[in-house]
Parts: structure tokens; C-alpha cells; sequence
């Protein structure tokens, strides 16, 4: 079940109550709860058996009998899986990631895919292998400000900016006239103040400062930019592509 689901149920309730005798809209509410409740058992049961505690796992089931997706792609990669379930996730994984591999890359202007980019951070968030990392088609810099967790977005008329803003990270002193507005610059060049500590202002969020030295991605800057699924579904995702694909070598290097 997913949340679609329940809103069908509930629309379907709502309109029995409207133009259908009462018994029609207990009965969709009992068929609703009965469903609910099955696939709650089932999965609560599915978890048990990859080893799950007794009241993880009935927490488990509820959250798929909830929203499927994230038992599927969150809780369910925390279970003892068989290598043939872990490969099967793998398998599947290019639904929600839009690429081949977990540790691979889209470019969200040109949808061109970049091989094994991602690292898993010892924060266990997502990061780069190495830098810079650049789109082969159109050149973008993709571990840049605008899609860092440290990255600061300007604020405008309509909101934030993200063309421009400052790093939460790096900071140093700075004119007033850099990070701030030019009527506060103005007061505060008139109480003395000509400089500022502060973040180091980024003119550009595609072009990181020389002196960055630690990129991490924000989930809620990708998504809203177009890269799919870069919060912790692609870090267990990325946990479980090293184990599958580190034991051949592994192997190999044994013998």
C-alpha cells in the first residue's frame, strides 16, 4: 500500500458518506482496515524473518502497510537479506536513482549518467570520490555550492537565490559590502564597521572557492534541482553496491 492508496479509500468513504446508504461506507471503512492491517501482518512477518526484533518488526509492517516506498527502499535495507534479495534491490535500484549503479551520477540539465562518482562520508552522507566532478556533455560542475549541505542560498524578492549566497564552513573577515545588503553595509560602515567574520561569500554556486575543501550533498538541494533519490536511500543503497561487489575481488585477491 502507498499513500495514493489510502487516498482513494478515503475519497471512496468520503462520497459513500455523501450519496450511498451507511452501511456502504462502513463497509469500505472495514475493507480499508482489514487491508491495512493484512499487509501490516505480512511485512511485520517478512521483517521477523530477516531477523528483525519482535516490535521493530510490527513497526516495520506499519510503515509499509503506510507508504510501501520507504519500507522498500529505507527500512528494508536495514534487515538481514538474502544475497539473492540484495541483488534484487540492486537490480531495481535505477527506479528511484535514474542511473545504473548506486555510486553513479546524473547531471540533471543534460541526463547524461556519470559512472561511480558517490562516496558514502563518514557522517554516512553522500560525497565525491574525487574533484572536480564535471558532466561530459555540457561541462556543469556537479559537486558544487549550489547542491552542498554547507551552501548558504542568497535571499531575494521571491525567496532564496541559489545562483549566489555564502558557505556556512569557510569563514573569514570580509568588506561589509561583500555579504551584506548596500543599505546595512551602509550602517554599519557608519557605526565603524568596515569588515565582517563571516562566510565566505559565493558570487557563483556552480563554481566552488579555491579554498573548498569538504563537499557534501543536501538531499533537499538535489531533489529540488532534479537529482533523484541523494538522501539515505542512495547511502544504504551505496552500503549494500561496495558488499556485492567487493566480494569477487575480495575472492580473487584470496586465491
Amino acid at each position: 500500500m502507498n499513500l495514493l492508496v489510502h487516498f482513494v479509500f478515503l475519497v471512496g468513504w468520503a462520497l459513500s458518506k455523501v450519496f450511498l446508504p451507511p452501511s456502504y461506507s462502513s463497509s469500505i471503512g472495514v475493507s480499508w482496515l482489514c487491508l491495512f492491517l493484512f499487509t501490516a501482518l505480512r511485512f511485520a512477518r517478512f521483517s521477523w524473518q530477516r531477523q528483525a526484533p519482535f516490535f521493530k518488526g510490527l513497526g516495520y509492517g506499519f510503515v509499509a502497510a503506510l507508504h510501501f516506498p520507504v519500507f522498500f527502499w529505507k527500512l528494508r535495507l536495514r534487515l538481514k537479506l538474502p544475497p539473492e534479495e540484495k541483488m534484487q534491490l540492486l537490480t531495481h535500484s535505477e527506479k528511484i536513482t535514474r542511473v545504473s549503479r548506486p555510486s553513479s551520477l546524473l547531471c540533471p540539465f543534460c541526463r547524461v549518467e556519470i559512472p561511480e562518482v558517490l562516496t558514502i562520508l563518514p557522517n554516512e552522507t553522500l560525497g565525491v570520490r574525487k574533484r572536480p566532478v564535471l558532466c561530459p556533455r555540457c561541462e556543469t560542475r556537479l559537486d558544487c555550492c549550489r547542491f552542498c549541505t554547507f551552501f548558504e542560498p542568497s535571499r531575494g524578492f521571491f525567496g532564496e537565490e541559489t545562483t549566489s549566497g555564502r558557505c556556512t564552513l569557510i569563514k573569514k573577515q570580509q568588506n561589509v559590502e561583500e555579504i551584506c545588503s548596500p543599505s546595512i553595509a551602509r550602517k554599519l560602515k557608519e557605526m565603524g564597521w568596515h569588515t565582517l567574520y563571516a562566510g565566505l561569500a559565493i558570487p557563483d554556486s556552480f563554481s566552488p572557492p579555491e579554498e573548498c575543501r569538504t563537499f557534501q550533498f543536501d538531499e533537499r538541494k538535489t531533489l529540488s534541482e532534479g537529482l533523484p533519490c541523494m538522501g539515505k536511500e542512495r547511502v544504504l543503497l551505496l552500503h549494500l553496491e561496495e558488499e556485492i561487489y567487493s566480494q569477487p575481488s575480495s575472492s580473487s585477491r584470496s586465491d
